[in-house]
């Protein structure tokens, strides 16, 4: 990673672009099967997707209802919050768990046809997108329920979402070479990811009274990654967007070493695979 160059950079993207076009077709067969086999043995197949947040709402609303947690001030009720703070940090969690694996998954698949690894990433990328807006779709539903009023603004919570989405793949991307080489430390990160939802703005406000999160939140990245798209879809006024910019800026920098990193690094930890 030492003295990297922009040309280098060029040209890796270059490489990445190429090869997605050149194997489009195989990139839309994997899409196409993993979207009709993800809940396949299930009945109720993508309303898992509805239900999952649901049912984490459930929990959370019980432990409000009966006074043994605070969440604070939320500009939107508080069941309308959770689902759309809950349906941010999936999407976000969903880029790491799936593209973590997805270099032991594409070794299986390398054994009995050469592909670049980056279809099987760009797969696993699309899937993501393609079950949150499901999940959004549900999320404004609710929101209309409860009465919430979009505007123009709200529009801007596609593009605010980018940010989020190039972190949770810059982890992804990072820890899947640690997946296949240092398994221990890929699975660490993974049950820790828990922990750092608790840590994040994710079932309580920005405005919780406790000097402890508070502190946390304010150096906490995600805090700006989740709760922003979340004020902009919600119609919040006076938003601060300052750490948003200077978050989003850092993860841009973060995306593009991680991916220069991955690209440089990856058939060797694939080599590992097929040996």
């Amino acid at each position: 990673m030492n003295n990297i160059k922009i040309s280098d950079i060029i040209s890796v993207w270059q490489s990445i672009i190429s090869n997605i076009f050149k194997y489009s077709e195989l990139l839309k067969q994997l899409v196409y099967i993993s979207l009709t086999q993800q809940f396949k043995k299930s009945i109720l197949g993508n309303a898992w997707l509805v239900i999952d947040p649901l049912m984490s709402i459930f929990i959370w609303l019980i432990l409000h209802s009966a006074g043994m947690f605070n969440p604070g001030e939320t500009n939107i009720p508080y069941p309308a919050y959770l689902l759309v703070s809950i349906s941010l940090w999936t999407f976000f969690v969903g880029f790491f768990n799936t593209i973590g694996i997805s270099i032991t998954e594409a070794g299986r698949m390398l054994i009995e046809v050469s592909f670049p690894i980056e279809i099987k990433v760009t797969e696993k990328i699309i899937i993501n997108i393609v079950n949150f807006i499901i999940t959004l779709t549900f999320c404004i539903v609710v929101l209309l329920f409860f009465g919430i009023n979009f505007n123009v603004k709200s529009l801007l919570f596609i593009p605010s979402i980018i940010p989020l989405l190039l972190f949770g793949v810059s982890l992804g991307l990072f820890f899947s070479l640690f997946e296949v080489v240092f398994f221990d430390i890929y699975l660490v990160v993974k049950r820790s990811m828990r922990l750092l939802m608790y840590l994040t703005p994710i079932v309580y406000s920005t405005n919780i009274k406790s000097g402890f999160l508070g502190t946390i939140a304010k150096y906490n990245p995600l805090t700006y990654l989740t709760s922003i798209p979340r004020d902009l879809l919600t119609g919040v006024e006076n938003i601060e967007l300052t750490g948003f910019w200077i978050t989003s800026g850092i993860v841009l920098i973060i995306f593009i070493l991680v991916v220069q990193f991955y690209y440089l690094s990856v058939n060797k930890v694939i080599e590992k695979i097929l040996d």
